[in-house]
């Protein structure tokens, strides 16, 4: 499981470099923290991003690096997944890497990874660059980020399906550019905005299921929000995070999420649920979200089969109008592991 405007980009960096205080006495500390984590089991860095060509183009993207512990030797591997969504011909393309241990080259606390077509790197200037490729998408892209860390459940931690912690941070508002090749064809990003979800722990990773939104408002505010859910479809537990466009952040357990239809791909073996209205009532909030088109599947070999899906966001906050772009990724609603494939 995921990402205010500040005007003075030196303050920024400042911010990045601040350490923020845990719940159980661990400090975050950047950009050391950004790096991978060898006492974890899970850990991924996630990228999911509207982008803009030249000429208007909209393109969104996933770009995701998991960190995983391979029991029987005690190492890790590395899952990437990318994913490129062209809303005009509503294109969708995608692609896995696994990356087997031994893996060389990757520190604890330095955060630059490079694996089997994908590669993610926090340079020293605090730009972000990631890379991957696949026979019909790459990215290489450049992420600059323009607000501080936001931090989930208040200091950064929140507890998984199974209970357990997590250490949960993101950066919402990443400006964007760089180049996406997208079946054949090269565009030349100018702009866009970027969220970035960084997650590890000790938890459960698999047989939990959720729901998990990112609002990302016009006015540079953000909310994130997720559901966990048994098998039975039952949540178990939500969590949600706001930053508003001044800065200030409001945490809470509670929100509404009801979906309006479904949507089944060519196969018949995922049904998932589509068109959304969220209300928090915390923030006197309610939202529409809707995808820019239906067919976003992503079918892994490795990992829950998932719905990723670039959508936009419309609603109100305290009785004022927002709007924006968001990325909903949702799982638990295919019947099998690699059903579309």
């Amino acid at each position: 499981m995921s990402r205010t405007r500040m005007a003075v980009h030196a303050c920024i960096a400042i911010m990045l470099l601040a350490a923020a205080c845990c719940r159980d006495g661990r400090e975050l500390q950047f950009p050391s923290d950004h790096g991978p984590h060898f006492d974890s089991s899970h850990e991924w860095w996630y990228f999911t991003g509207l982008a803009l060509d030249g000429s208007g183009r909209t393109l969104g993207f996933e770009c995701t690096i998991f960190k995983n512990r391979v029991a029987a030797k005690n190492e890790f591997g590395y899952l990437g997944h990318v994913a490129v969504s062209d809303p005009e011909t509503q294109d969708y393309t995608y692609k896995e890497t696994l990356t087997l241990p031994p893996v060389n080259g990757i520190a604890e606390g330095i955060p630059e990874i490079s694996i089997t077509d994908f590669s993610f790197d926090f340079s020293d200037n605090r730009t972000i660059f990631i890379r991957a490729s696949s026979d019909n998408a790459s990215l290489d892209l450049e992420l600059a980020p323009r607000d501080s860390v936001l931090l989930h459940g208040r200091d950064g931690t929140i507890a998984m399906g199974d209970g357990l912690p997590s250490f949960y941070y993101s950066f919402t508002n990443l400006q964007t550019t760089g180049i996406i090749s997208f079946k054949g064809r090269e565009y030349a990003i100018v702009e866009g905005r970027t969220w970035m979800d960084h997650q590890w722990g000790n938890f459960t990773a698999f047989g939990v299921l959720w729901d998990w939104f990112s609002l990302r408002l016009d006015d540079g505010g953000a909310l994130m929000l997720f559901h966990f859910r048994n098998i039975f479809g039952r949540t178990v537990r939500s969590n949600w995070t706001y930053r508003s466009a001044s800065g200030d952040v409001t945490y809470g357990t509670v929100f509404h999420m009801q979906a309006h239809r479904t949507y089944e791909d060519a196969a018949g073996a995922c049904t998932v649920p589509l068109d959304w209205t969220i209300s928090i009532p915390d923030l006197n909030a309610e939202f529409t979200v809707l995808p820019l088109f239906d067919s976003q599947l992503f079918y892994s070999a490795m990992t829950p089969d998932y719905w990723e899906g670039l959508c936009r966001a419309a609603g109100s906050i305290n009785g004022a109008p927002a709007q924006g772009s968001a990325y909903v990724e949702l799982s638990g609603y295919c019947r099998l592991i690699g059903a579309g494939q």
